[in-house]
């Protein structure tokens, strides 16, 4: 449990003895931080050790309790402030709790009183940091949903109404030139077959990441596609040091292998002005990613480096994995055959080296084993216990037998996959009803929320639900509400506002809409209607 710091402010030292000795300050989860003679000490000792709650004597010389109170909330407007006052200012402090300056306690109080007191400031502290936590729980979402927008083919809005988006989620003053990255941790789910292992360890190398470009300027890290961790770099005033983010991805590169004794290897796009060239440099970041088969991993692969053996390239065989990728989630065989197909007819016609030609399918056999382990399932199960995809490639004494044995690689992870899909699809919504069946009375629940809480894509999961139960989550969360208000609904029993609260709703008014829309009749006319039966 946490404990929360208390700071006591009275000018007479017995007074303060007394609090400190006689309250079970460490039952109720507190903990005298401080005491203050006066406001002025107070205002001091406030800065110097933050305390939660600050118990304020309210006849004081020099400043007295009311005016300390209201410097204290606008310093630190979530203290929690309570008043110690005699009857004599007993008007005085209950017009400032009107004004919603501060909590009081009249003198002389017992101990039941001041405890009442201290654990109701304290209930409001937790719950304004939970409120508050859920919030930038919630940011985090929608901020890395738009980041993702920017480095896919999903943004169709102009620079200024991306700009807006992006400072709703925090993120503000941008220049006009970006160039990506983006970041592999190296035989990531061969490594690790367990989800929550990869979580970890992708976590632990973004954490470096931002540290590292923190010397570099701005910069946004966020998770991208295909399990890779991007990094949208912000190029100030049109400058970019094209060396320096190199070599700060060197870096990267150095400490991950010493410290964590695996690799990451790095993808870098280069410069560009505006939103929407965002993307293009992200291809470039991705088509550099793939010459590591060739170049090696452990390294920094920088796209202006190969910029005229790309050229001849171009960036299609990235642009068909996100299709491809979509198909498989989706277990639409038909689609993932056509998108592998048009893969090698690219080879074909651009007459492409072995090298290159290893490259994309390399690509595409990643995309088929990151599939299998983020549906759940064990690529042994599928493939043998010593299946070696890569040596296997290099075995093949054509472009036609390559294609044929990729396209059998997916096809048994499409059916495998398919067939297990419909039982884990159910699964999860199981899951989701069971913790909107336990969360429906937070007015915060949402579909960012649940698809947050269970590590799941929210489009993918709208889909998902609304394809299982044939209507939306919003439809589901507000049917469950509904029945549970019905049942609350007993005469002379609950209050409109308590119910309302319990089931997740701040305003009683847009509740009692929300049921006449929903049942027909409002709340009142409900319970008449309970009393005639």
């Amino acid at each position: 449990m946490e404990t929360l710091k208390v700071m006591i402010v009275d000018d007479e030292i017995i007074f303060r003895e007394l609090l400190i000795t006689t309250v079970k300050w460490e039952a109720l989860g507190l903990r005298v931080c401080c005491e203050a003679r006066n406001g002025l000490e107070a205002l001091e000792n406030a800065a110097k050790y933050k305390p939660d709650i600050a118990l304020i004597d309210i006849n004081m010389p020099n400043m007295d309790g009311l005016t300390l109170s209201e410097k204290l909330k606008e310093a630190y407007p979530c203290m929690a402030l309570i008043v110690v006052t005699g009857h004599s200012e007993f008007e005085y402090a209950r017009k400032a709790v009107k004004l919603g300056i501060i909590d009081y306690i009249l003198k002389p109080f017992d101990d039941d009183e001041l405890m009442n007191v201290l654990l109701k400031s304290k209930s409001s502290i937790l719950k304004m940091r939970e409120e508050e936590s859920l919030k930038t729980d919630s940011k985090k979402v929608i901020r890395e949903k738009l980041l993702n927008q920017l480095i896919g083919n999903e943004n169709n809005d102009d620079d200024e109404t991306i700009k807006k988006q992006l400072y709703n989620v925090g993120i503000s003053s941008l220049p006009a030139d970006f160039s990506v990255a983006s970041v592999e941790i190296d035989n990531m789910y061969r490594r690790w077959e367990n989800a929550d292992e990869v979580v970890l360890w992708k976590y632990a190398v973004s954490n470096i990441m931002n540290e590292l470009l923190d010397e570099v300027g701005g910069h946004f890290v966020f998770n991208g596609p295909e399990g890779r961790i991007i990094s949208i770099i912000e190029c100030d005033n049109g400058i970019y040091n094209e060396k320096f983010v190199a070599d700060t991805f060197d870096k990267l590169c150095y400490y991950v292998n010493k410290y964590f004794s695996f690799t990451v290897t790095v993808g870098l796009g280069k410069a560009y002005n505006g939103f929407k060239m965002i993307r293009i440099s992200y291809m470039e970041s991705l088509s550099a990613l793939q010459n590591k088969m060739i170049l090696g991993n452990n390294r920094v692969i920088d796209y202006s480096t190969f910029k005229n053996e790309f050229s001849s390239i171009g960036f299609y065989s990235s642009e068909i994995n996100e299709d491809v990728l979509i198909a498989l989630r989706m277990h639409n065989w038909q689609k993932i055959e056509q998108k592998i197909n048009e893969v090698f007819r690219y080879i074909n016609t651009n007459r492409l080296s072995i090298d290159y030609t290893y490259v994309f399918c390399t690509g595409l056999i990643s995309l088929c084993l990151s599939h299998i382990i983020e549906s759940g399932n064990e690529i042994r199960d599928l493939y043998g216990e010593h299946f070696m995809p890569l040596a296997r490639m290099r075995e093949m004494e054509s472009i036609d037998a390559l294609q044929e044995w990729i396209l059998d690689m997916f096809r048994t992870a499409a059916n495998y996959c398919g067939d297990s899909g419909i039982t884990r699809s159910r699964k999860t919504v199981d899951m989701v009803k069971e913790y909107i069946g336990n969360q429906y009375g937070n007015s915060e629940l949402c579909l960012e929320k649940i698809a947050n809480n269970f590590h799941i894509n929210s489009d993918y999961l709208r889909s998902l639900f609304r394809k299982e139960m044939g209507i939306t989550i919003t439809e589901y969360i507000t049917n469950i509400r509904m029945q549970q208000a019905k049942r609350l609904l007993s005469p002379g029993t609950l209050k409109l506002s308590a119910i309302s609260d319990m089931v997740g709703y701040n305003d009683a008014g847009y509740f009692s809409k929300c049921f006449k829309k929903f049942f027909g009749m409002s709340p009142s006319e409900y319970e008449i209607q309970k009393i005639d039966l």
